[in-house]
């Protein structure tokens, strides 16, 4: 299948070449894009075909800070849930996680990652092995750094600059302009994006954070994911779980019969996809715990419920195990630091 793009982020395209007097329609139409498709929220555009909109929108501006632009118009709609999610997690490190997740939801022709060092962390988006004949290109490059400027700004406020941001395009008219909104060094021409931040920015926590807001976004967009791509079989069986935690103890067998599956099948697809039932099993406890946790009015034998735990001192040899501590200390940790 090929890889594609929420419309959404042509959008910010549309408009911009909308408020340059600039004829958006036929440009759109000459890059094989429908403009009809921009007023469905979830639609996608193949990404070969953005990339041509944003050089032809680009050389029709005549202007090298067209990507920045455009990028500058990013709101938490562009990214659908995703983008609501981000705006409640409780850090800018939780939010750049969940980036990490779901990013193929907003572009599966793109890989995403947080690497953790000893006093900053990296967040890098590269373009996925299988898809390297669908180039970066300058103005669609500019637009998601400044995008994710934006967004990092709209947790931490607008004092925020990283320590560091490489782009994946050489110097250009609009790299003073680019240096000027990040305020900080940038490295040119190494075939990524990515964004160097302090371990203190990351972790900082940020009382506008909604455990509840966050968790009925992800299910929104995992329910997204999994009908995108039927062949990514993981979205699928990772919703699943999410949808039976609370009726029990989940087995790998209920949820291949559930999908239609046998549970050998379930394996070996799975195994091709390099994951494992019990990997997605425990990937999703893990997350819905560190959300429950932090819901003072759930108790610690609620959250053993919902998380299909048989028994309570189960769920806390567990939750030590994911955190480093019971869920009580990690509890009373959260209300001192709060």
């Amino acid at each position: 299948m090929p890889a594609s793009t929420l419309s959404s982020w042509a959008l910010l395209v549309w408009e911009e070449l909308n408020a340059r007097q600039l004829d958006a329609q036929a440009i759109f139409q000459a890059a094989g894009l429908a403009p009809s498709k921009l007023s469905n929220t979830v639609a996608r555009f193949p990404l070969a075909n953005m990339t041509q909109l944003w050089d032809l929108a680009a050389q029709a501006s005549g202007d090298d800070g067209f990507g920045i632009a455009a990028g500058g118009r990013w709101n938490p709609t562009t990214f659908h849930a995703l983008g609501f999610a981000w705006l409640a997690s409780n850090s800018l490190g939780e939010a750049l996680h969940r980036m990490a997740r779901y990013g193929r939801f907003l572009n599966d022709g793109l890989d995403y990652s947080l690497l953790s060092e000893q006093v900053r962390y990296r967040f890098r988006i590269t373009i996925s092995r299988d898809r390297q004949q669908v180039a970066a290109n300058g103005p669609s490059s500019d637009a998601g750094i400044v995008a994710l400027l934006k967004m990092c700004r709209q947790l931490l406020g607008e004092g925020f600059s990283p320590m560091e941001i490489t782009c994946p395009h050489a110097p250009n008219g609009a790299s003073i302009l680019l240096e000027r909104i990040a305020r900080c060094p940038i490295r040119y021409g190494q075939e990524y994006i990515e964004l160097v931040i302090d371990r203190h920015d990351m972790e900082r926590k940020l009382p506008s954070g909604n455990d509840e807001l966050t968790q009925a976004h992800e299910q929104i967009i995992l329910k997204h994911m999994a009908s995108l791509n039927q062949e990514q079989l993981s979205a699928r069986v990772q919703l699943a779980i999410l949808e039976q935690l609370p009726s029990g103890n989940i087995k790998e067998a209920d949820i291949a019969a559930h999908l239609g599956l046998s549970a050998r099948t379930l394996q070996r697809r799975l195994l091709e996809e390099g994951v494992s039932f019990q990997n997605l099993l425990q990937a999703s406890r893990q997350t819905l715990a560190g959300q429950y946790i932090r819901d003072e009015h759930l108790s610690i034998s609620e959250i053993a419920y919902l998380l299909g735990f048989s028994e309570q001192a189960n769920f806390t040899r567990a939750f030590k195990r994911w955190y480093g501590v019971s869920p009580t200390q990690f509890r009373a940790d959260a209300a001192v630091a709060s």
